[in-house]
């Protein structure tokens, strides 16, 4: 089915084949495990065991590297047969450890007592989402814990709970917050409980179906002062009011509240993670719950493989995602789809390409000028407003999308400013 994104600005569109994607339910058990250390920019994990060394699965393998990222466990019982690093095509670096599958699993399939969240106070709550690894994915992928305490150290009160999808192309948070509405708002309430929250904001679609949302989260948790914001369809989503009720909160996505309800429920580390697979080029679309550290390439033979050759495979929508040139790489916490593509995108092609049609100046939310920015970077001539532009830009890739000949412009201009080349405005 042919879907059309609205821009606010410039009375542009962008279309995309969407697939309805179905719920496969489990993965299955990969032979091994690419567990990752550190992904995009994160600090990488200090690992706890050796090449050789046995370890069982949910065991702790690396602390985190500092106090934005989160602890790491095994997916997977087996031997640690290796450290891998490599680097992704826009520049990021990828760190992660190498565990061939093998032995007796001590989690999957067991009874497990549930950790009594209600019974535990802020500070214990904290602890257990801490050692279990958990993050929230609404943004950047951060430790949920430590943006926790973070808030709580600043007084903040209001928890806002993003039902939609940042990227409309990547379907993961709406498809699970219609599907697990009950979970997720049990998790929702694990969340506000331990950052003593007063208020909890949720923002949904328009749709009648995603406004009852809203309704079932009331009935789930009716002791919470619960309030009800709409999002437009419009892209970028967000209004002043949404941008209101993120302000002074911590704000978390349906992904990070189902994880969050699942590790509770058995008491256990964040082992898992539900991803989109999708694309022209995959069999079927499907949404599945895979062990962490299993690789994109076992993930798509599940989905029956490709149907004609593939060249890009890009995470986490195909507005604001990322390209990848390996199907070892594996699925990670802060991944949400996997997208198949053909040919599509080139991301060879070069600035001389650029027709001067100024599509992506008059689509630009931050009403900065894309092509000048970019070609201000790449002949490394930073000035007050190349940096200026480069710090507004929020990374929603209108620019890239509407460009007629695409040139990634917003992949650039995010390298850019993954390398600090901004200042604050």
């Amino acid at each position: 089915m042919i879907e059309f994104i609205r821009f606010k600005r410039g009375q542009q569109q962008a279309k995309y084949i969407r697939l309805e994607p179905q719920f496969e339910g489990n993965a299955f058990l990969p032979r091994y495990a690419l567990v990752p250390l550190a992904f995009r920019t994160q600090t990488s994990g200090l690992p706890l065991v050796s090449i050789g060394e046995s370890v069982n699965e949910g065991q702790m393998i690396a602390r985190a590297g500092n106090s934005a990222s989160a602890h790491v466990h095994a997916s997977v019982p087996g031997i640690v047969s290796g450290i891998v690093d490599t680097q992704l095509p826009n520049g990021h670096s990828f760190r992660g450890l190498h565990i061939k599958t093998g032995g007796s699993f001590g989690i999957l399939g067991k009874q497990r007592t549930p950790y009594l969240w209600k019974q535990s106070d802020q500070t214990g709550l904290i602890h257990f989402l801490d050692l279990a690894g958990l993050v929230n994915t609404s943004g950047e992928t951060i430790s949920l814990a430590e943006d926790i305490r973070t808030a709580v150290k600043q007084g903040i009160k209001t928890l806002t709970v993003m039902l939609y999808d940042k990227d409309p192309t990547c379907l993961l948070d709406s498809f699970l917050a219609r599907r697990f509405i009950r979970e997720v708002a049990e998790g929702i309430n694990i969340i506000a409980h331990a950052m003593g929250a007063a208020k909890i904001i949720v923002e949904t679609g328009t749709e009648k179906k995603e406004r009852a949302l809203f309704d079932t989260i009331g009935t789930v948790i009716p002791d919470r002062d619960l309030a009800h914001i709409t999002v437009s369809q419009t892209y970028p989503a967000g209004t002043a009011h949404t941008r209101s009720a993120e302000k002074d909160a911590v704000v978390i996505d349906a992904s990070t509240a189902l994880s969050v309800y699942e590790s509770v429920q058995q008491n256990q580390p964040m082992l898992t993670t539900y991803l989109l697979l999708t694309g022209k080029t995959l069999e079927h679309a499907k949404v599945i719950k895979v062990r962490i550290g299993t690789p994109i390439g076992h993930l798509i033979e599940e989905c029956g493989g490709f149907k004609s050759k593939n060249t890009h495979i890009i995470i986490n929508g195909l507005l604001r995602g990322t390209l990848v040139d390996s199907l070892d790489l594996p699925a990670g916490k802060g991944i949400k789809s996997i997208h198949a593509v053909g040919k599509d995108i080139d991301i060879q092609q070069q600035l001389e390409e650029c027709g001067h049609c100024g599509q992506c100046l008059r689509s630009c939310p931050a009403y900065i000028d894309p092509i000048n920015t970019v070609r201000h970077i790449q002949r490394d001539r930073y000035t007050s407003e190349t940096l200026r532009s480069i710090a507004l830009c929020s990374g929603c890739a209108c620019c890239s999308a509407v460009c007629p000949v695409r040139i990634p412009l917003s992949a650039i201009i995010k390298s850019a400013a993954a390398r600090g080349d901004s200042y604050a405005v």
